[in-house]
């Protein structure tokens, strides 16, 4: 498995980047972050979704994924992570969220898989969201981690949301994203590898 830690926070060069590793046909497993950007579900009426006014004026661009899905705000609080494998219909959803759970828990966070929204929670509130793709024998599977998110922007730039928090205060052990990204990383990579 290829592991990647994409340091580039352009949320148009992530997305392309996720598209272009699908086409290479080696499984993946990588962690990034976007600066300021809406990101919008493959179906989605960006109208219906995205306060376009908003956004505008805040210079957030608004992307569109190809998985589906709700629309998500991102900026560099927010951790991104993507496992990009051979399509095998027993890799649900349920499978990475429990990678994930599992990782959360190595830095202190116990949550539950909220099934219905396949979001992952924390004290009753989201703090993981997850969708997939599929095309051409390859699945993509990705998802994001608030960790220090300005959660004040997300009511102001999205029309729908649900009650989220950050994981940031969570914790017993206070670090910044940084170092939150480095256990993510080697704790996934690790068990990616295993």
């Amino acid at each position: 498995m290829l592991i990647i830690e994409n340091t580039s926070t352009d949320p148009r060069s992530n997305l392309q980047l996720e598209e272009n590793l699908c086409s290479l046909g080696v499984e993946v497993f990588m962690l990034w972050r976007n600066s300021p950007s809406v990101i919008v579900g493959r179906f989605q009426d960006i109208d219906a979704e995205v306060d376009t006014g908003f956004a505008e004026r805040n210079g957030i661009p608004i992307v569109r994924r190809n998985s589906g899905g709700g629309a998500v705000y991102h900026d560099l609080g927010n951790v991104n992570y993507s496992f990009i494998q051979r399509d095998d219909r027993r890799l649900t959803l349920e499978h990475f969220a429990r990678i994930i759970m599992r990782t959360l828990k190595a830095v202190g966070i116990n949550s539950r898989l909220e099934f219905r929204h396949n979001d992952i929670l924390a004290d009753g509130l989201k703090i993981s969201g997850s969708a997939q793709y599929r095309h051409e024998g390859v699945l993509l599977h990705h998802g994001t981690l608030l960790f220090d998110s300005d959660l004040s922007v997300i009511p102001k730039v999205l029309k729908r949301y649900g009650r989220v928090t950050n994981i940031r205060p969570l914790l017993k052990h206070d670090m910044t994203v940084d170092e939150f990204i480095r256990k993510i990383f080697d704790y996934c990579a690790f068990t990616c590898r295993s």
